[in-house]
């Protein structure tokens, strides 16, 4: 609405010729416009280590306007990648926005090997938090509650080791990402010194934690 305002008051109603006084040309219009933007993009626009959205940012794309959130915690210090039954699930995305789609894959393939089982991306994909990020969503009509996480995937994962510091709360252990190796194995990443390493699905029992991201 403030963008429309503006452009009809800059507009005048008529856009003239660049020789008609007192009223603007279609090119300081379109100018004028592109300028408002840039200035709410400026205002708007995240920067990592900023609290948003339910956690802490620790990516952003270019321009500032998307990129993901890390929730404040781990959901877990001792989950399975897997849900009791090793298969080939097909979730091998990796970069920026696969660890959602991975996540997508994993439940679907995998909630019926053991019914009523938790597995990491289950955990992930469950998750739910305030605006805050401390406090667990009530579905009181008056709070903004985030639903929508998901495990990383093996490129987000380091991306968010890269600033674990900004974003707080990490064991010096292994962390799951949402990204497949193979039937068998599934990627993690030491968060005490950034290796990746493919592990057994079924690695177990103090290891490894997991912790959901979003997008914005």
């Amino acid at each position: 609405m403030l963008i429309f305002s503006i452009a009809i008051m800059l507009s005048g109603n008529v856009f003239a010729t660049d020789t008609t006084p007192n009223r603007v040309t279609q090119s300081e219009f379109n100018a004028a416009i592109a300028n408002l933007q840039e200035q709410i993009n400026k205002l708007t626009s995240k920067k990592i280590g900023d609290h948003f959205g339910g956690g802490v940012v620790f990516y952003v794309d270019p321009n500032g306007q998307h990129g993901l959130i890390a929730s404040l915690s781990d959901q877990s210090t001792a989950i399975q990648w897997y849900n009791n039954v090793y298969k080939a699930t097909g979730a091998t995305g990796d970069g920026v926005g696969a660890g959602a789609t991975n996540t997508a894959i994993i439940v679907a393939a995998q909630s019926n090997d053991t019914p009523g089982a938790n597995f990491a991306a289950k955990v992930a994909a469950d998750f739910s938090v305030q605006d805050g990020g401390l406090s667990a969503c009530t579905g009181s009509v008056d709070e903004v509650c985030y639903g929508d996480w998901y495990l990383p995937s093996k490129h987000e994962l380091n991306l968010l080791y890269q600033h674990k510091n900004l974003v707080g709360g990490f064991a010096d252990d292994l962390y799951w990402s949402s990204t497949e190796n193979d039937a068998m194995n599934a990627w993690g990443q030491d968060f005490s010194g950034g290796i990746q390493y493919s592990i057994g699905k079924g690695t177990t029992p103090n290891l490894p934690g997991l912790r959901a991201i979003r997008a914005f």
